[in-house]
């Protein structure tokens, strides 16, 4: 009895192990013409209905919809690096939750640091963020 216990609790063990999707490195260069919708910013969910989005774009740029605004800026890459120059956006004013994950979305961004898939996730790592950007893609 005690070894079947024990064979159940590594059985489930190894499960748990497998099913946990390790991040793998992407290139920017593989995400020209996707947009992605933005899924957590900081370890939290996104506010219901406030989209944020990020398209990557041929010319090094991105551009989407930060909740408010329209945004666009500059990106370098190397392999899974990558640079984010300030962002440039319009100038509406929303409520104040939309303009709250705005204002945190682009901070993130402009301190993106390395990029990578986890599933079907893109994951953006952030200096000085703990939990990454983790967007699902909206279209190819």
């Amino acid at each position: 009895m005690r070894i079947k216990l024990m064979l159940l609790f590594f059985g489930l063990l190894m499960i748990a192990a497998c099913s946990h999707t390790a991040k793998s490195p992407v290139s920017v260069a593989e995400l020209i013409d996707t947009e992605w919708v933005l899924e957590e910013i900081g370890g939290s969910g996104v506010a219901d209905r406030v989209q944020s989005t990020l398209h990557f774009q041929r010319g090094d740029r991105v551009v989407g919809w930060g909740g408010c605004n329209r945004y666009f800026a500059g990106l370098r890459s190397d392999g899974d690096i990558i640079l984010i120059s300030p962002i440039g956006s319009t100038r509406r004013i929303c409520p104040p939750v939309v303009m709250d994950q705005e204002d945190r979305f682009f901070k993130a961004l402009e301190k993106a640091r390395h990029i990578s898939m986890q599933g079907p996730y893109l994951i953006i790592d952030s200096d000085g963020i703990e939990n990454p950007l983790k967007f699902i893609m909206l279209k190819r």
